[in-house]
């Protein structure tokens, strides 16, 4: 049971995951789509006031004007379509207002405007935004896609009714030369209040300085320049502090803001607050507004090394790739403490796990230098990889490096209250009267048969206390247990020892797991049976035996309740909790911003410790406890009856031997029990015949005892198997390491 409830967690653990990984693709398909239909909605919204202003100029051609009319109503009525339909509609929508273009390429007064220039790169921003948008939107869709199609996800993905998403086509060439003219000729005739509506910024500079300290810390320096369109009042920028390592736990970035300045070293407002898994800080800048602004951001972060046996290492997205607008120049300076070794470095470019390599990578002593060559796109961004021999930095220690993912993954933490809560339960009502020193006993508690001894011992009735019962029926005159030895076919194949039973008299006297031992050999066969022809049935009659064994023993009062119902009771709510807690658990991890992972484990290590305390928590009662007591007295006595002080029990009286041989195999203790009988049993058992006790040898005769044990048991518990099922059944990246978010204006 254990085994399958481990394999039932590990499978729902997979199933949670692939759960979160297809709902978080198609979110992430859901966010990329909001960005495009803002982008669309934008482009609408520009039509009228394109024909608004070029209307009054005498000799525009008024169908093309129509036509681009005609082609927004049918983009418009579109919205509601999926993005194949839209991008179908958008796409003569994009023609139309090339036409509008070269139309107006004939009144160059429009092009002879002063603001042309600026309100052109508006437009581009517009049409610049809208590309980026389907790019991204489209490698979304398409990992979306991948994943459901793939085995086993399929199988989630169908449970899901999640169907393939349409891409959104919007590549024809001609829209992107679209925005050079179309806006400029809505802005110039706008009135002043719709021209300062249009707004546009874009990230000029992104300059980082990162400094690695001696204590394993960073103070990072940023330095953002925007270049702002219309009214502005800021920039915001979004850290994540909260990341997934390999292992699929979690790890934590700590990050403490120490200034937000401009370029001149005036403090600016800032706000501070949580935006899921990042920090974001919103900075008001004055005068952003048709202007170009420099914030300098500075902070300290803790966490953000790695460290490994060969080497330490900074593993930094330096500008993150959730822009929403290219960054047009990106550097990073990486300052490692002074007379550092063995320092190296690379850096990746490029959309989340990207492994381009454009930027330049410069090492000046213990100075590292980054550069890009070319403008960042949308949601692309620069990380830096540094390393350097250990030593440098002071390598945080164990205790902190356990502390730190325990305060990262908490549910780890889970299993101490319920090793606490077992662990008072056990103590309340699980717990065996205070046991009394052990004293040897000669004999056994009266009335108890073999198998309610070694049962009471361990709570358990194992195949060991069922075989001890054949033997003690046969010991008692019930049965005859007779062996034979099989030939070798010429000599070398087959042969071996077998065993048949002869049913001797009635089951008078006995008790009613003894009886179902005895039925459960003779009923289906007669008098006598081959042991071979119980296999793959007597196992029907285990459940009852053992049955038969706690009921007598809770009914002699030894136990509260019985030790098979309390052992199933804890396994059960083992399992049931383990799954609360890796099934629940997992569910809930997003609302945490955590993984799945730490719940998984949190379950397993909570069903071993439940499962661990379901052996112990059979609580005996007092007169099971003196009972104990008396059969680990017996059990000493059997175990030690050689020592010369022992024997003398035994000497002259052989028949000890019969007597007590089967609470030595309940207690697993014949060989050493049979020793002690060297020269004292001399004369072969009327109970067991068979060729081994031809030549009578007490210490061979226990061997042959401890071989009918073992073919009896496997034997005995031997079932039919169940039909089975067919036969046929890098590294870095862009966006890897700490840092990374992005940013925007507001």
């Amino acid at each position: 049971m254990t085994l399958a409830a481990i394999i039932a967690i590990v499978v729902a653990g997979w199933a949670v995951f692939t759960f979160n990984r297809l709902i978080r693709l198609r979110q992430l398909g859901d966010n990329a789509w909001s960005d495009i239909d803002v982008q669309l909605k934008r482009r609408h919204d520009l039509i009228p006031n394109v024909v608004a202003v070029v209307q009054g100029h005498a000799g525009y051609e008024r169908s093309t004007l129509e036509a681009l009319v005609a082609a927004r109503g049918r983009a418009v009525q579109a919205t509601q379509a999926g993005p194949a339909t839209r991008a179908r509609e958008e796409d003569p929508l994009g023609n139309a207002l090339q036409r509008v273009v070269a139309v107006a390429e004939a009144y160059p007064e429009l092009k002879a405007a002063a603001s042309f220039a600026a309100l052109q790169a508006t437009l581009t921003d517009v049409e610049d935004h809208l590309q980026n948008a389907r790019r991204y939107y489209n490698a979304v869709v398409r990992d979306f896609n991948t994943a459901i199609a793939q085995f086993p996800a399929g199988i989630m993905a169908a449970m899901l009714r999640l169907r393939p998403r349409e891409f959104f086509g919007l590549a024809d060439p001609s829209e992107r030369a679209v925005p050079t003219v179309p806006l400029a000729l809505l802005l110039l005739a706008l009135p002043a209040t719709s021209l300062s509506a249009q707004r546009s910024y874009s990230i000029e500079r992104f300059d980082a300085r990162i400094r690695v300290n001696r204590d394993a810390s960073i103070d990072v320096t940023e330095s953002v320049t925007a270049r702002f369109v219309g009214s502005w009042n800021g920039l915001y920028r979004t850290i994540p502090v909260k990341y997934r390592t390999p292992q699929g736990l979690n790890w934590t970035l700590g990050v403490s803001l120490q200034s937000a300045r401009d370029d001149a070293g005036r403090n600016l407002r800032t706000e501070t607050s949580r935006q899921g898994a990042s920090i974001k800080y919103k900075v008001w800048i004055p005068g952003a507004a048709n202007a170009d602004r420099t914030l300098v951001l500075r902070y300290h972060a803790t966490n953000g090394l790695r460290f490994f046996d060969e080497h330490d290492e900074l593993y930094w997205n330096v500008t993150g790739e959730e822009w929403d607008v290219p960054i047009r120049a990106a550097t990073a300076e990486i300052e490692l403490p002074p007379g550092t070794p063995g320092v190296r470095a690379i850096a990746f470019n490029g959309v989340y796990g990207s492994t381009e390599r454009d930027a330049t990578v410069t090492i000046d002593g213990d100075i590292v230098r980054i550069a890009m060559p070319h403008l960042l796109g949308y949601h692309e961004g620069l990380t830096a990889v540094v390393g350097w021999d250990k030593g440098v930095v002071t390598a945080p220690t164990i205790a902190a490096r356990t502390a730190q993912t325990v305060r990262s993954n908490w549910p780890l933490l889970i299993p101490i209250p319920v090793l606490l809560f077992a662990f008072a339960r056990w103590r309340r009502s699980g717990a065996d009267p205070r046991q009394r020193p052990i004293a040897v006993q000669y004999e056994p508690p009266a009335g108890m048969t073999p198998a309610e001894a070694g049962t009471l011992m361990d709570n358990s009735a194992d195949m060991r206390d069922i075989t001890a019962t054949l033997v003690d029926l046969a010991v008692r005159g019930y049965l005859r247990i007779e062996e034979h030895q099989n030939p070798k076919l010429f000599g070398l194949f087959g042969g071996g020892t077998s065993y048949s039973l002869h049913r001797l008299k009635a089951i008078d006297g006995l008790t009613p797991h003894e009886v179902a031992v005895f039925d459960g050999i003779f009923s289906e066969h007669g008098d006598h049976v081959e042991l071979d022809e119980l296999k793959d049935e007597f196992y029907k009659e285990l459940d009852p035996i053992r049955n038969a064994i706690f009921d007598r023993l809770k009914g002699s009062g030894f136990y509260k309740n019985r030790p098979d119902k309390v052992k199933q009771l804890w396994t059960g709510a083992a399992i049931g909790l383990a799954v609360a807690i890796g099934v629940g658990g997992a569910f809930v991890s997003q609302a945490f911003l955590l993984t799945p992972i730490p719940f998984v484990i949190a379950a397993i290590i909570t069903l071993i410790i439940v499962l661990l305390f379901a052996q112990i928590m059979p609580a005996r009662t007092e007169t099971g406890a003196r009972a104990l007591e008396h059969v680990l007295g017996f059990e000493e006595f059997l175990r030690r009856v050689e020592a010369e002080h022992l024997k003398r029990v035994i000497i002259g009286h052989p028949e000890l031997f019969d007597k007590y041989l089967p609470f030595a195999m309940a207690f697993g203790v014949e060989k050493q029990f049979a020793r002690a009988f060297d020269g004292i049993y001399t004369q072969p058992p009327q109970w067991y015949v068979g060729p081994s006790v031809a030549n009578f040898n007490v210490g061979h005769f226990s061997t042959s005892m401890s071989h009918l044990s073992t073919v009896a048991s496997t034997t005995l518990s031997s079932s039919p198997r169940s039909s089975g099922g067919s036969g046929f059944g890098g590294g870095g990246g862009s966006g890897g390491g700490g840092g990374g978010g992005g940013g925007g204006a507001f």
